[in-house]
């Protein structure tokens, strides 16, 4: 079942396209279930901004990172997918989604092969229906997986998980993979730059926000307390992806302030954090007081590989990939073969087709 909101602009109006559009939001609904898992992706614009004074944030090429986190329903579609006959292939289900109240996925073994998990029924303990709260309870390894599997074309085998974006091979603890080189588009965790761009740079003036949406730090408090937990605004769950009104970046991502905290492929490199993925964003149990050790100035905050609990979660990122070494020597040869041509040309010292066939009679 696919996320369908009706926001205000939608529906008002004429009454009888109030019912036109409606239907077509259920349609939309039973068209994405039928094709499968499909990512609402915002374009990450302004390639080659420069990084902020910490040196994050600079990233080359444009790129695509999902709106919303990644909710229980797009998970369910995952777990039935790869794991049909409920053998939990390198625990991408993890007993907790089912057990603890934070969890929105039911595992059901006597179901019918390809309908043993399935979203909790009823609300999470902030009353809202599981369905449309972001996943938890996933380890960084789990989420790997479920991007490979996207990047993959969303197979019905294990396999499609264990490598793409990343060589896991059944690989469960240690340190996190780096992110395979290769061409075309990579679906991917979004790295420490990708994600931090995407939620504090303002591509209208080409800086870094404080916080997101805005550059002011009066009354923060009061503007972000709603995102988080703690005395002011206690809460008690995930909320349903896409609500924190008040935490939408310049770019329009959604929840990149606060409901869970989120994962990157971008690991650490220093002591203790060696290995360990950064993460973002801080989650519905931060405590008010602790907003400022998430803002754009905060120093890096990593998790283990295997942490899985109630407050992260993940988004996805559609990336360009990172050419191979052979890739990108091709690449200089086509370039230098452009050049020699051009200037040849321009000179008048031979026709295009005569130094083409020389030039190009290379073997590789």
């Amino acid at each position: 079942m696919a996320i369908v909101r009706l926001t205000r602009d939608r529906i008002e109006g004429d009454p009888i396209m109030i019912v036109v559009r409606c239907l077509a939001c259920v349609v939309a609904s039973l068209t994405v279930s039928a094709l499968g898992v499909t990512i609402d992706y915002t374009t990450i614009e302004n390639p080659g901004n420069g990084s902020n004074t910490n040196g994050w944030g600079a990233v080359a090429s444009s790129y695509r990172l999902a709106t919303y986190e990644t909710p229980n329903v797009q998970y369910v579609e995952f777990l039935n997918r790869i794991d049909s006959a409920g053998i939990n292939p390198n625990g991408i289900y993890n007993a907790r989604m089912g057990s603890d109240a934070l969890g929105g996925i039911t595992f059901s073994p006597a179901a019918f092969s390809g309908a043993k998990y399935s979203v909790k029924a009823g609300t999470n303990p902030n009353t809202v229906p599981y369905g449309n709260a972001p996943v938890v309870f996933v380890t960084w390894f789990s989420a790997a997986r479920f991007v490979n599997w996207l990047g993959n074309g969303q197979l019905a085998s294990a396999a499609s998980m264990e490598d793409g974006t990343y060589t896991l091979n059944n690989q469960t603890s240690g340190a996190i993979p780096p992110r395979n080189q290769g061409s075309g588009v990579q679906i991917a965790l979004p790295s420490r730059d990708e994600w931090y761009k995407a939620a504090y740079y303002e591509p209208a003036s080409a800086h870094y926000l404080t916080l997101q949406g805005t550059n002011t730090i009066t009354q923060t408090t009061v503007l972000y307390a709603a995102n988080y937990g703690g005395d002011a605004t206690p809460t008690l769950g995930p909320i349903a992806v896409g609500s924190y009104v008040n935490s939408t970046t310049p770019y329009g991502l959604h929840d990149m302030l606060g409901n869970v905290i989120e994962y990157t492929d971008t690991a650490g490199a220093i002591d203790f954090d060696v290995g360990r993925p950064q993460v973002f964003s801080g989650s519905w149990a931060t405590p008010v007081a602790e907003i400022g050790f998430w803002n754009v100035n905060s120093p890096p905050i990593f998790r283990g590989a295997t942490t899985a609990t109630g407050e992260i979660g993940f988004r996805v990122a559609e990336v360009q990939a990172v050419p191979e070494p052979a890739v990108l020597s091709l690449y200089g040869v086509g370039a230098a073969i452009a050049i020699v041509v051009a200037r040849r040309v321009r000179r008048g010292v031979t026709s295009f087709p005569s130094l083409a066939r020389r030039v190009l009679s290379f073997d590789l």
